[in-house]
Parts: C-alpha cells; sequence; structure tokens
C-alpha cells in the first residue's frame, strides 16, 4: 500500500533551469539559449541529451549528456533551492512529463511485478533468488521471447521490470526488443528491459542497446547489483545529500 505519494512538476523551462544550475556544480556549463533538441528518457542510463545548435555557420551542433542520477540530483538540489519539501525516507522517482520532468516522491510501494523471460528454467530460478531481497509481489516468466510478446500484448501482465536473455531459441533478446519498441499499440512497448546475459561481446551489447535495452547486463551478476539496477531503469535515484 502506497503511504504516501507526491509529484513536484517541472515544466519544461524550470527542467532546463535545474540542468543548467546543477551543470555549473559539476563544471558542465550548459548553455544558456534555446536548445535545439531535447531527448529525455529516465529508463535510460544516458537519461537526458540537450542538443545546441553550433555557434557559428561553419560549427558543429553542441550535445550535452546527463545521466538518469544527475538529473534526480539536479531536481532534488533544485526542489531544495527553492525550499520545497522533501520528505525524508521517500523513495524518489524520476519520470517524464509532457516536454517536461517530474520528481515523484512515494512513501510505502504498491509492489514490484518483474517479467523474466529465459529459455533455461534453471536461469529463470537463479534470478527469482537473486530478486527475493527486492520482495517483487509478482513475478512473471516467458521461455522465449515469441512468448512474451504474447503475454505483453494480451494484457494479461503489467510488468514495471522485464529481464530478458540474449540469446535464446525461437527469438532471441535482440529480436524481442526490437518488436517490443515498434508496437505501438502495446501499452508495455516502452517498459524498462534489463538485458542479461553471459555473452561479454561489446559489439553484441551495443547492438542490444541500440534496439532498445534499458542496460546490458553481463553473469554472473550479484542479487544486490541486480536489484540496484532495476530501481535505475524504473527512474528510481538515491539523492542523499
Amino acid at each position: 500500500m502506497i503511504l504516501e505519494r507526491r509529484v513536484i512538476v517541472f515544466p519544461r523551462a524550470d527542467f532546463l533551469d535545474a540542468i543548467r544550475r546543477y551543470g555549473e556544480r559539476i563544471g558542465k556549463q550548459v548553455p544558456d539559449t534555446a536548445p535545439e533538441q531535447i531527448n529525455f528518457d529516465p529508463s535510460q542510463d544516458i537519461a537526458l541529451l540537450i542538443r545546441f545548435p553550433p555557434l557559428f555557420a561553419n560549427g558543429s551542433v553542441r550535445d550535452f549528456v546527463f545521466s538518469r542520477e544527475n538529473v534526480g540530483e539536479a531536481l532534488t538540489l533544485y526542489c531544495r533551492e527553492h525550499k520545497v519539501p522533501l520528505p525524508r525516507g521517500a523513495d524518489k522517482r524520476i519520470e517524464r512529463f509532457k516536454d517536461g520532468a517530474a520528481l515523484t516522491l512515494q512513501i510505502g510501494g504498491a509492489g514490484l511485478h518483474i517479467m523474466i523471460i529465459d529459455d533455461q528454467e534453471v536461469m529463470r530460478t537463479i534470478i527469482k533468488k537473486l530478486l527475493v531481497k527486492a520482495a517483487p509481489s509478482q513475478i512473471s516468466e516467458a521461455s522465449d521471447g515469441v512468448k512474451a510478446l504474447e503475454m505483453l500484448r494480451s494484457g494479461d501482465v503489467d510488468p514495471d521490470v522485464i529481464i530478458c536473455d540474449l540469446h535464446m531459441d525461437n527469438m532471441d533478446g535482440i529480436e524481442f526488443l526490437r518488436t517490443l519498441r515498434t508496437e505501438r499499440g502495446n501499452v508495455n512497448s516502452r517498459k524498462p528491459v534489463l538485458i542479461l546475459t553471459g555473452d561479454k561481446s561489446e559489439q553484441a551489447h551495443e547492438i542490444t542497446r541500440q534496439v532498445g535495452a534499458s542496460k546490458v547486463l553481463t553473469k554472473p551478476i550479484s542479487a544486490e547489483d541486480l536489484i540496484k539496477q532495476i530501481n535505475l531503469v524504473r527512474g528510481y535515484v538515491e539523492t542523499g545529500r
């Protein structure tokens, strides 16, 4: 049960102001001019890209990138500078809101639903054991990408996070991601997907990220690291300062 939930909205101008102020703190001077493009996806490690037009006609565009943790710190610091109260012990989650952002503060939890996709039953069992400390309220399982897509399309499952193997029979993780991300009618098409694989090839990792993986993790992984990555791709950030 959620005991309390507050949402602090940052319209585009305030969002950019918060990022600029944070940029000054970390030595990343974001121009005080209108950006050409803003790409914000809290489910990704690199959550924010701000692109500015070139200073001169023959110059190149200027890109400024910020991690999910950077954005969380920026919004939290902005709240503190403007005397916005932040309850202690609340989970802090960054989200998109129209053309800006929102910081959601949640005390208590609604329960975590995780979907595991792996063609090896023993591996699904191992992952479930790793998740014990996260105390998920529900775990859904699929033995390959085809079955997982059927479940996600049907609306019978609504996972907060999907953990998927890379190499599987019938449909592998790359094809699953490519299909899921392009299904506009699928309400689960933008859910965070963690790829968990024993393949350490950086080329395979890069291709997987390009087709929509929120993060690529390599086996073996500790329970603590897996749970941390789950919280990160859900947009939760640690802002202790």
